[in-house]
C-alpha cells in the first residue's frame, strides 16, 4: 500500500474587523449596538476593567475587535449583553447617582 503524509496546512491568518457600532444613551443607561453576523455566543469575549470595555469576537475567518472608553458614571457591574441574530447588545447602565432626575417644582 502507498503511504501519504498529510500536510497539515497552517490556518490563514484571520482577517481584523472593527465592527461598526451604535452607541444609545438614555437616562438610565448607555447601549451599544454592534453587528457581529455569524459570531456565536461562545466565539464572543467581552471585558470591562477600569475605564474600557474591550469586545472581541471570531468566525471561521474573521476577528472582531473593537474596544471603547467608559465613564466613571458606568457601574461596572451591572453590565448586561444579548447576542440575538448577528446583533450584539451591550447595556451598560449608569450608577443611580449619575443619573439625571427631574425634580418636581412645587408652587
Amino acid at each position: 500500500s502507498i503511504m501519504t503524509t498529510q500536510v497539515e496546512t497552517p490556518p490563514a491568518p484571520k482577517t481584523v474587523v472593527h465592527p461598526f457600532v451604535d452607541v444609545l444613551e438614555n437616562e438610565a443607561e448607555f447601549m451599544l449596538v454592534a453587528d457581529l453576523p455569524g459570531v456565536s455566543k461562545d466565539d464572543l469575549n467581552i471585558t470591562a476593567e477600569g475605564n474600557s470595555l474591550a469586545l472581541e469576537a471570531q468566525t471561521e475567518t474573521l476577528e472582531y475587535r473593537r474596544s471603547f472608553a467608559i465613564g466613571d458614571d458606568v457601574d461596572l457591574d451591572a453590565i448586561a449583553a444579548k447576542l440575538e441574530h448577528g446583533v450584539l447588545e451591550i447595556h451598560l447602565p449608569k450608577h443611580a447617582q449619575a443619573r439625571v432626575r427631574k425634580i418636581a417644582v412645587q408652587g
